[in-house]
């Protein structure tokens, strides 16, 4: 069997309440999982202790990686800093407020056997009403103005040989979908698993529900629809 190393990106805005957390238990997963693994974490503007926790852990092991970006850049933005930086095999996402959990981790690379792209569905979502349908929104327009939606509710996890040949502009969740309608477009080999989601407690803290975040997702989408008859053209 294929022998994977793997760069585990976490994300995180104000999340010093569960990171050392999420990024400890990260750790323990790759420890028994993989023979050469590193966690980098993207501090996206915090302006709570969520940057020195991670310079802590960072000092502490040598497997993690911090960067801090002097703003934030939204959702995708921190993904991109930290996937650009990735340097083994395979890229994947860990939330640092840890909705998605990195016990996937393991599944995932079974999974990515013969395969280039893992994505993911989560069966049993523990939303209120309106966040579903929030996302069926969203995916009513992808369908609409791209004419698809890639199978993708959690996370996911991509060969870096592909990434790095997916131009990606969006910086909000939409980041996430580019990719992988993208990654299609290359002829990736794709497959898909179930996750489990652990929602936040307090679904009011999200940073993907207000208006600001909701209007540049729909922008992102049109920018997006431009850019694919740009390419096909």
């Amino acid at each position: 069997p294929e022998t994977l190393s793997v760069s585990v990106v976490v994300s995180a805005l104000n999340e010093a309440a569960t990171l050392q957390a999420v990024i400890e238990h990260t750790l323990a997963v790759l420890k028994q999982t993989c023979r050469d693994y590193e966690v980098i974490v993207v501090d996206d503007g915090s302006t709570d202790r969520t940057p020195a926790i991670a310079d802590a852990l960072a000092a502490a092991d040598p497997h993690i990686r911090v960067v801090h970006n002097p703003a934030p850049t939204g959702y995708g933005g921190a993904l991109e800093t930290g996937y650009r930086l990735a340097t083994k095999d395979v890229i994947t996402l860990v939330p640092g407020d840890g909705e998605f959990s990195p016990d996937d981790v393991p599944r995932y690379l079974k999974a990515m056997a013969g395969h280039d792209v893992a994505t993911s569905l989560v069966p049993n979502r523990g939303y209120p009403f309106y966040r579903k349908v929030l996302s069926w929104g969203w995916r009513l327009c992808m369908q609409i103005f791209l004419g698809e939606w890639p199978k993708l509710e959690g996370t996911h996890m991509i060969r870096r040989s592909l990434y790095e040949r997916i131009p990606i502009t969006s910086r909000s969740g939409m980041w996430q979908m580019e990719m992988m309608i993208k990654a299609r477009r290359l002829g990736a080999r794709m497959t898909t698993i179930d996750v489990a989601l652990k929602p936040r407690k307090n679904l009011a803290e999200s940073k993907v529900t207000n208006l600001r975040t909701i209007i540049k997702h729909f922008t992102e989408i049109l920018a997006l629809r431009r850019a694919l008859k740009t390419d096909a053209a």
